[in-house]
């Protein structure tokens, strides 16, 4: 019970973090300055209420039966980082020879904002990759995994890794709907590999750190 409680929690606070700063324009007609400041602030607060609830007595999913060391989080994080850089390749190279554009709509977008403002960056290297990490891996693929493990633990989990993939994709919608479902379900094996969040969190802020930090000449 407490497991559906804190899921609840959690992706109900997204939801209101992620709608937010729409809502807000809506009614008062914000600057673009204005609206990007409103959502780096709702972003990083938006990230330390999830990172509280998912991390404060909340019950362990069943990938999180058998956790790892902090060495081998760190190490599988770091390795999750170079396969999921070999697979945007590898798919993002399919794409173009099968006539498709290679060309990601949304990190453009992103990436023009950063270099306008710089502070920016946050949004996308820190408090977006924590919560997404924690709304489509630690709930929507463990948690739900654990409320579906009467059907049999193996297959929840498996059947809870495509859906959260896939929702996932659909959250970045920008017509690479299979390249976010694969780094989807690469992320949700690493969380299953090691029993830890933080592995693929670090992945995914090693993944956007690496086309956003050239941006600001790092």
């Amino acid at each position: 019970m407490k497991l559906e409680k804190e899921s609840i929690y959690i992706l109900i606070t997204y939801l209101i973090v992620y709608l937010l700063p729409g809502v807000l324009n809506s009614f008062f007609k914000l600057t673009h300055m204005e609206i990007f400041n409103i959502q780096i602030v709702d972003y990083l607060i938006g990230a330390c209420l999830l990172g509280y609830f998912a991390f404060h007595n909340m019950p362990t999913n069943l990938p999180e039966k058998k956790r790892r060391s902090v060495g081998q989080t760190i190490l599988w994080g770091v390795l999750g980082f170079i396969v999921v850089i070999i697979l945007q390749s590898v798919i993002l190279r399919l794409t173009i020879q099968t006539g498709g554009n290679a060309n990601s709509q949304n990190t453009s977008a992103l990436l023009s904002i950063v270099k306008s403002y710089p502070i920016y960056a946050l949004v996308i290297i820190v408090a977006a990759p924590i919560m997404e990490e924690i709304v489509f891996r630690k709930v929507l693929f463990g948690n739900l995994a654990n409320l579906l493990s009467f059907i049999n633990p193996k297959i929840a989990q498996l059947l809870t890794a495509f859906i959260s993939s896939g929702l996932f994709a659909l959250a970045h919608s920008d017509g690479h709907l299979i390249l976010y479902a694969a780094i989807g379900l690469w992320f949700s094996w690493l969380y299953h590999h090691t029993g830890r969040i933080q592995t693929s969190m670090m992945a995914h802020i090693l993944m956007n750190s690496l086309v956003v930090l050239p941006i600001l000449g790092l």
